[in-house]
């Protein structure tokens, strides 16, 4: 689904994924505080990673019929890898 994406509207893409990721990570940092990774690294995970999920899902055969169905695995897939570094990373504070 990206590869198709004209280089004009992929990186409209990207930009927009990157300012709505920016500013959900504002509401994070509020939250976690010092057990996240503050405002511009969880926004820099949960972008990449949204890329990086429809990519890898694209990847492995699975064709996304509308945009809707591929923003709802890419914000999956986001929050899923940054749970995951925040449970690493809090097990390596409280542990280590």
């Amino acid at each position: 689904m990206l590869m198709k994406l004209d280089p004009s509207w992929l990186l409209f893409a990207v930009a927009a994924v990157s300012m709505i990721s920016y500013l959900l990570s504002l509401g994070l940092d509020a939250i976690l505080k010092e057990q996240g990774f503050g405002p511009f690294g969880m926004s820099s995970i949960i972008s990449g990673s949204f890329m990086g999920t429809i990519l890898l899902a694209n990847e492995q055969g699975i064709r996304f019929s509308g945009a809707t169905e591929a923003a709802l695995a890419g914000l999956a897939g986001a929050f899923v890898v940054l749970l995951t570094l925040i449970v690493i990373k809090a097990m390596l504070t409280r542990f280590v």
